[in-house]
């Protein structure tokens, strides 16, 4: 019956696709986040929508009569991309024997790149920005209601996982958390009031969905993301405020089993899984000093031949007694990951990549501050923008989450924003987020 809903669905948003690139790229995005095939086991659950949606919007692009009006803007942030297409090419050729994942995650981040270089084509001006926004928040949303439902019924007993495409439930909590800061953008743009108070439950239950994952890392990754938003807001009470009711929820709802693991964080030198992760960091930061310009191929940490080789080698992290492992693990950290994969050289693309975020957002707040009547609204979401990227980089720090394609187009979408409040236009100062996907 599932298989069934979705097909239907599927038939009526495909002619949506066929007639228009910005609606079939919308639903590129959507498909990839939303990954619907995960809750399907009968004949849909093999249809590749994300594949689909993607020829659909290339199609579409070169007919020229779908072009008009369209201007690509390059940036910073396209060659950085681009860079890191070409250098993850010669990294995934030369990488070391063994690793069966090389080029499948190579493949995959060509795909995400691939989408974020269509942004700046199709994202050009506020209308469509919002209809973005709204877009990704509520397709990654959609994995979180009913575990924040379930949690509640619970009364806190319900413990959430997320589907394969996330990971584990810490890379589900970070997930999530990404997402928070846009939905508090909808709740304060959306022109509906019916849309506002659904951004302002999706908040809520994805806030309890985070807590239903017992996730240590999304504790500490939602006390920084809630610190930025609170030190960047100019309504710092009404962060305030909200931070005593989310701390007031979690008394409420959160059992003692809740509170125990997270009291663990205060003995992470004692933790045998926390101690592992470090020990992983050597070994891949190893591999990047004797690798350093294309390091050992994607997930060079988890290869078996490679872990021995590497085993008992300190790379940047020799200060710190660690135990042996005994066997070939994930890196369980963006940076060491990407460090030990794609070099020293492909790190500090990776590390211009997520500074390009705070480097647009600052560009965006002077423009704001030039005209704020008008350009409010950008400011508020390159500041939320920015908030979902403090939390992936503070969560992240202890996840293999490098190559995960949410971060790649909240970099891009920063970019694209700048580029809309950097072009003369009519005043917008009135307009808000609106629910249409035509423009």
């Amino acid at each position: 019956m599932r298989d069934l809903v979705v097909f239907l669905f599927f038939l009526s948003i495909l002619p949506l696709a066929l007639s228009n690139a910005f609606v079939a790229f919308l639903l590129w995005t959507w498909a990839g986040l939303v990954a619907i095939n995960s809750y399907l086991y009968g004949f849909m659950a093999a249809i590749p929508m994300v594949q689909i949606f993607a020829v659909v919007t290339l199609a579409l692009v070169m007919i020229p009569s779908m072009r008009v009006g369209m201007v690509y803007r390059s940036s910073g942030v396209v060659i950085i991309f681009l860079l890191i297409v070409i250098h993850g090419l010669f990294s995934a050729t030369f990488a070391y024997p063994g690793l069966p994942h090389n080029w499948i995650i190579y493949t995959n981040m060509v795909k995400t790149i691939l989408l974020c270089m269509f942004m700046p084509f199709f994202i050009t001006n506020r209308h469509r920005v919002n209809i973005y926004v709204m877009l990704v928040a509520v397709a990654v949303c959609f994995h979180g209601l009913m575990d924040g439902l379930k949690f509640m019924a619970s009364g806190g007993g319900h413990n959430a996982h997320g589907i394969p495409k996330f990971g584990d439930n810490n890379h589900y909590a970070l997930v999530l958390l990404m997402v928070v800061p846009l939905l508090l953008y909808v709740f304060r743009y959306a022109s509906a009031k019916l849309a506002r108070w659904a951004a302002l439950g999706a908040f809520f239950l994805t806030f309890f969905a985070v807590l239903a994952t017992d996730s240590r890392g999304a504790l500490l990754t939602l006390f920084a993301m809630g610190f930025w938003l609170i030190l960047m807001s100019k309504r710092k009470v009404m962060g305030l405020v909200i931070a005593a009711v989310l701390v007031t929820l979690t008394m409420q709802f959160a059992p003692d089993e809740w509170f125990n693991r997270m009291d663990t964080i205060k003995t992470a030198d004692q933790d045998s899984s926390f101690m592992g992760r470090v020990t992983a960091w050597k070994r891949a930061s190893a591999i990047a000093l004797e690798n350093p310009v294309l390091g050992g191929g994607y997930h060079a940490g988890q290869g078996v031949s490679i872990y021995e080789q590497f085993r008992y080698k300190q790379g940047l992290l020799g200060f710190v007694d660690t135990p042996d492992t005994g066997y070939a693990a994930a890196t369980h950290s963006i940076y060491f990951e990407v460090m030990g994969d794609l070099g020293l050289v492909g790190f500090l693309l990776f590390m211009a990549a997520l500074a390009s975020v705070f480097y647009n957002r600052r560009r965006i707040l002077r423009r704001v501050s030039a005209d704020p009547a008008r350009l409010e609204w950008a400011g508020d979401l390159a500041n939320f923008i920015a908030a979902g990227m403090v939390a992936y980089m503070v969560g992240g720090a202890a996840l293999s989450a490098a190559y995960f394609e949410l971060p790649y187009y909240l970099i891009m979408l920063m970019q694209v924003l700048w580029h809309v409040v950097d072009q003369p236009q009519e005043d917008l100062s009135s307009e808000k987020v609106q629910g249409s996907a035509h423009a």
